[in-house]
C-alpha cells in the first residue's frame, strides 16, 4: 500500500461549518453550604435542562488544588466545555472562589465530537479568570451570550434537508476538514496533544489502536488537570476512525461504528449513563478512582501515572495486563526518529567551520540524528509493557542463524519495509499532527484492506466448493504479519479474531503456518 494512502483522511472535526453552534451559556460556582450551584445560565430552548448535571461534570474532582483548567463533557447529545478558575477569597470562603464558565454546544456530523467548541476555549479561560474574582459581575456573560446567538441569527439555521445532506456527505468520507499541510491547526484544538499523546504511551500506542478498533470501552483514569485527558480521548478517537473507503470491505451494519463514542470527562454522577450503554463501545477519562473500582463499566482501563517517577498502565477489566508486541516496539522505533527529526529539524548537530566546504564531516548529519533518536528512545524503553520473545520466536531465530546468515534476517527486514512504507515522508510534513493521524490511518487501511482481501478470497473459494460448509477463515503467521501484526503474539491473533468477528461477521483462526529457508518448510507453532 502506498505511503499516501489516506494521507487526506485526517478525520479532524472542524472546518465544515464557521464556528461553534452554542445554545446553553452557564456559570457554575461553588457554595460552602450548597457545593456547586448554577448561578448563571441562558438557553436557546426552554428544553435544554443543565440541573442536576453540568454542575458537577464541569467541575470534575480535584479541580479545586490547580489555578484553571479546561474540562470537555457530554450532556444530553450535546458537547460541553466549561473553563474552570481558581481566584482569591476570604477566610470564609477557604480562602479560594471556584467558578466553571461553560458551554453546550451542538454536536453532530456538522460540528463534530466537541461541537468545534474549541474555538471558544480561550473566551471561556478569560471569563472564568475574570468571574472568580469578581463571581457578581456577570455583564461580560450577557454580552458573550448575545454575541453568540446574534451570530447564529445573522448566518441563519441550516435546513432540515440540507443537515440530511451534509450528514450523507460525511458518511461518505470521514475527513471532515482537509487541512493543509502547512497550515497549523487552530489554538486549543485537542488533536494538538498528539504528540504528548505518543510520549506518554510510547509502544501501547498500537494496543490502544486496536482496542479502539475493536469499539471496547475505554476509560482513562488519571488525577487533573483533565484537558489533557480529554485531548487524549479525542485523539484515540480520531486516530482509530475508519474511512468509508474502509467501510465498503466490512459486515453490512457496522456503518455505524466507523467511528469510536467519545463521552470525554465523566464522574460518578455518571455512572447510571454508563451503565445503560451495556457493551457499546466508548473512549472517556474521569479523575474519580471509584469508577475504576467498577470493572463491570469498562473493558479497558488506561491508568495514567500521577508522577514522574510512575509507570502507564493498561489492563483488561479482569485486570490482565496489556502489553506491546516485539513488532509494537519496532514500529515505534521507526516513529519515534521520524518525529524526532521533526522536532530537531532547526537544529544543527555540529557546528559550520571554514573547513566545512572542503572537508566532509567523519559522521554525517542524518547518523547523528539517528543515534540522538536512538539514545533518547533508550532512556525511555521500558521493558516491563513489552512481551517477551515467545519461544518459537527464539527457536526460528536460532534455526535462522543456523541455516543461513544470509537469510535470517529475511522476515525482518520484510517488516522494516513493510514499516517504512507505511511511514512514508512523514518526517518531510510541517504539520505533523495531520501527519501522524494520516500514518495511523494508514496502518488501520492496511489491516482492513488485507484482511477484507482475505476475506473475500475464502468467499470465492467457498463458492467455488461443493461442501457448502463455512469453516471460516483460516490465517496463517506469514499472512498475519502481512496485515501489519506481530506473527508471533498471540495477543495480535485474538485480536485478528475478534476484528473479524466484530466487522466481517466470520470467524477467523490464526494457524500455525510455516516459513522457507533453504528449500525447507519450517513450521511456526
Amino acid at each position: 500500500m502506498s505511503a499516501s494512502t489516506h494521507s487526506s483522511a485526517t478525520d479532524v472535526d472542524g472546518g465544515e461549518s464557521e464556528s461553534a453552534k452554542i445554545e446553553a451559556l452557564f456559570l457554575i460556582r461553588f457554595d460552602k453550604k450548597v457545593g456547586y450551584t448554577i448561578s448563571w445560565k441562558r438557553t436557546t430552548t426552554p428544553d435544554i435542562s443543565l440541573e442536576n448535571g453540568v454542575e458537577f461534570k464541569s467541575l470534575p474532582s480535584g479541580l479545586h488544588s490547580l489555578q484553571s483548567d479546561l474540562v470537555y463533557f457530554t450532556h444530553d447529545g450535546y458537547a460541553g466545555l466549561s473553563a474552570f478558575a481558581r481566584g482569591d477569597a476570604g477566610a470564609e470562603e477557604r480562602n479560594a472562589n471556584f467558578v466553571s464558565v461553560g458551554v453546550l454546544a451542538r454536536r453532530d456530523g456538522q460540528y463534530g465530537r466537541l461541537g468545534r467548541a474549541w474555538l471558544i476555549a480561550g473566551r471561556l479561560e478569560k471569563l472564568a479568570a475574570a468571574l472568580a474574582d469578581d463571581a457578581e459581575a456577570v455583564t461580560p456573560l450577557e454580552e458573550f451570550w448575545e454575541e453568540q446567538t446574534s451570530h447564529t441569527k445573522s448566518h441563519g439555521e441550516a435546513s432540515d434537508e440540507d443537515s440530511k445532506e451534509h450528514s450523507r456527505a460525511r458518511a461518505i468520507s470521514t475527513v471532515s476538514a482537509v487541512t493543509k499541510d502547512d497550515e497549523r491547526l487552530p489554538a486549543y484544538h485537542p488533536a494538538l496533544s498528539i504528540l504528548r499523546y505518543i510520549d506518554v504511551f510510547g509502544p501501547l500506542v498500537f494496543r490502544l489502536q486496536q482496542a479502539a478498533l475493536l469499539r471496547k470501552r475505554i476509560l482513562f483514569v488519571g488525577t487533573p488537570p483533565v484537558r489533557l485527558m480529554c485531548d487524549f480521548v479525542y485523539i484515540l478517537s480520531i486516530l482509530s476512525s475508519l474511512s468509508a473507503r474502509d467501510a465498503d470491505l466490512l459486515f453490512p451494519g457496522t456503518e455505524s461504528l466507523l467511528r469510536l463514542p467519545t463521552l470525554f470527562s465523566v464522574g460518578v454522577h455518571d455512572i447510571p449513563s454508563l451503565e445503560r450503554t451495556g457493551t457499546d463501545g466508548w473512549v472517556a477519562c474521569t479523575t474519580d478512582e471509584i469508577i475504576a473500582t467498577k470493572n463491570k463499566l469498562y473493558d479497558i482501563i488506561v491508568e495514567l501515572p500521577h508522577s514522574p517517577n510512575q509507570k502507564i498502565s493498561i489492563r483488561t477489566s479482569d485486570k490482565a495486563q496489556i502489553k506491546a508486541s516485539q513488532r509494537d516496539v519496532a514500529r515505534f522505533k521507526l516513529l519515534h526518529r521520524a518525529l524526532f527529526t521533526l522536532r530537531n529539524a532547526s537544529v544543527e548537530t555540529y557546528s559550520d567551520t571554514p573547513d566545512s566546504s572542503e572537508h566532509e564531516p567523519l559522521i554525517s548529519h542524518d547518523e547523528i540524528s539517528a543515534q540522538r533518536a536512538e539514545d533518547e528512545y533508550n532512556e525511555s524503553y521500558d521493558d516491563t509493557i513489552v512481551e517477551p520473545s515467545t519461544w518459537s520466536r527464539l527457536a526460528y531465530a536460532g534455526f535462522m542463524w543456523w541455516a543461513s546468515a544470509g537469510e535470517r534476517d529475511a522476515y525482518a527486514t520484510s517488516e522494516r519495509d513493510a514499516e517504512r512504507e507505511i511511514m512514508g515522508d512523514l518526517a518531510s510534513h510541517s504539520n505533523v499532527e495531520l501527519a501522524v493521524i494520516a500514518y495511523f490511518h494508514r496502518l488501520s487501511g492496511q489491516f482492513v484492506g488485507g484482511l477484507g482481501q482475505i476475506v473475500q478470497r475464502d468467499d470465492e473459494g467457498d463458492e467455488d466448493g461443493d461442501d457448502g460448509e463455512d469453516e471460516g477463515v483460516v490465517l496463517d503467521r506469514a499472512e498475519l504479519s502481512g496485515l501489519g501484526l506481530d506473527r508471533w503474539s498471540e495477543a495480535d491473533a485474538a485480536f485478528v479474531q475478534e476484528f473479524g468477528a466484530v466487522w466481517f461477521g466470520r470467524q477467523v483462526e490464526v494457524g500455525g503456518g510455516g516459513v522457507d529457508c533453504c528449500g525447507l518448510r519450517v513450521p511456526l507453532l
